[in-house]
């Protein structure tokens, strides 16, 4: 880390750092005579796609920052917010302690609505985020034959999700509303990693993330829309579609564990060890979504 410390202007290492997290990049927690830092490195080889990737994604988190998001500003190395240490990219913020948990449904919807309000496009097609759901129906036959009891429920869903050609409110989001993408500080929760910005339909995204967040609950769900809805945000144009994206995610998910299963891809770093277990209890999700 001594090469971090440099770039990143953080004065001396004081003692080893402590690695926190192991996903699509690793996280260290960085303590040093200036302070305690968060220290993100990236896994994926610097090659055009992750370059570009991470400029999009920077530009807009610049937006969202200037634009008074509850979030943290990252520190500025030699080159900006991004550096290129040893063939691989590295990122760092002040450390943020984490205090104990508030409720955060409002607070989600106002942020999410505040987000999409940034960079908007207007009516577009269906984003390519989307394209990974829809698969043809021999290849679900194919990789769902073990769990041919759930495949009409999903050829029902990818006939759905196959009818929706386009969008009218598309906009640039963070990509990743998550519980673990919450810091809880002191002055009240911040929204981190804006790594994944992509763009997406704000309804359905909205819907999507209250759904994650609320683990499902109608009034929980409820709370979180009408926050959304109270800043500004739009639900209508969906209609008894407000949740596709909930299924669009189940449908991704599972082909991707079924791809690896049959051994058409490697596994992702992020997906569990018992694949078919996992397969199993996204089928079960999405059954119990359609019902």
């Amino acid at each position: 880390m001594d090469e971090v410390t440099r770039v990143f202007n953080l004065g001396m290492p004081m003692g080893a750092p402590v690695h926190i997290r192991r996903g699509d990049n690793d996280a260290y927690r960085l303590n040093t005579s200036t302070g305690s830092y968060f220290v993100k490195r990236y896994i994926h080889p610097p090659d055009a796609e992750l370059t570009r990737q991470l400029e999009v994604a920077i530009a807009f988190e610049r937006r969202a920052l200037e634009a008074g998001v509850d979030m943290p500003g990252p520190i500025d190395s030699r080159t900006g917010w991004i550096a290129l240490i040893h063939d691989q990219f590295h990122r760092v913020h002040r450390w943020i302690e984490p205090h104990a948990e508030q409720d955060v449904e409002r607070w989600l919807g106002r942020t999410m609505a505040q987000v999409h309000q940034l960079q908007p496009h207007g009516r577009a097609a269906v984003p390519e985020l989307w394209l990974g759901a829809n698969q043809p129906r021999a290849a679900w036959e194919r990789w769902l034959a073990p769990w041919s009891h759930a495949l009409p429920v999903v050829l029902a869903a990818a006939e759905r999700l196959a009818a929706l050609e386009e969008i009218p409110d598309l906009v640039t989001t963070h990509g990743d509303f998550k519980p673990h993408n919450l810091v809880h500080s002191a002055t009240g929760p911040l929204l981190v990693d804006w790594d994944n910005v992509r763009t997406d339909s704000a309804a359905l995204e909205a819907a999507r993330v209250a759904h994650i967040f609320a683990a499902g609950d109608p009034a929980t769900i409820d709370l979180i829309l009408d926050a959304y809805a109270g800043a500004g945000g739009r639900l209508d144009w969906p209609g008894p579609d407000l949740f596709l994206s909930v299924t669009r995610n189940h449908l991704q998910v599972i082909a991707d564990f079924a791809q690896v299963i049959h051994g058409e891809k490697p596994p992702a770093r992020w997906m569990p060890p018992d694949l078919e277990a996992a397969l199993t209890q996204r089928l079960t999700h999405l059954t119990a979504l359609a019902q």
